[in-house]
């Protein structure tokens, strides 16, 4: 039997879109110009919809910060292009580039995210949320005789630590062309090493 979509049902739909689009401006004005610099007002407006309507959906800024870090998280995968089950595949390249691309391509948002992780005990707890989850996902797509390795997890968080340590030298080209292609090489080395992938 056709399950009837009533009144209620269209409300919804349109408020979870209207939502999500609110969002999705949000994180659009964040890349460009860092969550400071972004009013709520012009994020409606990117949107195409009135201030009043992102009030009524959230509270204030922070309250679409926190959200929008929350769907940004939720929707990694799609931003990096790398799946959890490929991230530690044979295709260590790929996965440092992915890195390398999420960390230029929201780069004003990146540092201030990085500076809020310290301050504000919000951003914090999501970060951590995130980390903890993600890095759980990450280990059990592990190949079963990886994860039966003594300190696999730990070195896990050591791998991923020092991918992080070259992005951000990648990003604020803090060494010539040159000294990231050797330093690249050698993060891609040290990661094998460190989780016994070679």
């Amino acid at each position: 039997m056709k399950q009837r979509i009533t009144d209620k049902d269209i409300v919804q739909s349109r408020a979870i879109k209207t939502r999500e689009k609110i969002i999705k401006s949000a994180l659009m004005l964040y890349t460009e110009k860092g969550y400071h610099s972004t009013t709520v007002d012009e994020i409606a407006g990117n949107a195409g919809l009135s201030t009043g309507v992102a009030y009524r959906y959230f509270k204030n800024k922070k309250d679409l910060l926190l959200e929008a870090i929350t769907y940004g998280f939720a929707t990694i995968k799609e931003i990096s292009g790398v799946e959890e089950t490929h991230l530690f595949g044979t295709d260590l390249e790929h996965t440092l580039s992915a890195f390398e691309r999420i960390h230029t391509e929201y780069f004003a948002f990146h540092e201030e995210l990085e500076s809020l992780r310290h301050s504000d005990d919000d951003v914090r707890k999501l970060y951590d949320d995130f980390t903890k989850t993600a890095m759980k996902n990450v280990y059990e797509t592990l190949p079963e005789d990886l994860r039966n390795r003594p300190d696999t997890l730990e070195n896990l968080y050591i791998a991923i630590g020092i991918m992080e340590n070259y992005c951000h030298t990648f990003m604020h080209k803090r060494l010539s062309d040159k000294q990231l292609k050797v330093m690249r090489e050698n993060v891609i080395k040290a990661v094998e090493d460190i989780l016994f992938l070679k």
